[in-house]
């Protein structure tokens, strides 16, 4: 089955984060089954990002596609680079940003599933 129209949404200072995060969904809710809350592109400018949450009741993994992302794992200060994987287990937090500096967009995939 071919997927078209993506859900595209934009989250002004997500998680107490900084400016926009536009989020594409690559398939929507209602056919994930219950089990995957999202699975889509993400998109931070340079200077925006997420702000450091807990997952609670669910599970996130995070590849970055393309840019340089500041990455706190609980935290602990990581630099991540395209390619790169990270996961936040169920009870536990992160946060992840571009920064202000970059020279483009940073591009994350995100898998988030319920636990």
């Amino acid at each position: 089955m071919l997927l078209e129209n993506m859900k595209t949404y934009i989250s002004c200072n997500r998680f107490g984060g900084n400016g926009d995060v536009i989020i594409e969904h690559y398939i929507d809710e209602k056919m994930l089954n219950d089990t995957v809350v999202m699975y889509a592109k993400v998109t931070l400018k340079p200077g925006c990002s997420l702000g450091y949450h807990v997952h609670n009741g669910n599970s996130e993994t995070i590849v970055v596609l393309q840019g340089t992302a500041d990455y706190n794992d609980n935290g602990t200060p990581i630099t991540l680079h395209a390619g790169d994987r990270v996961h936040c287990p169920n009870g536990e937090g992160h946060a992840i940003g571009n920064p202000e500096n970059a020279s483009e967009d940073l591009l994350l995939q995100a898998l988030v599933i319920k636990a």
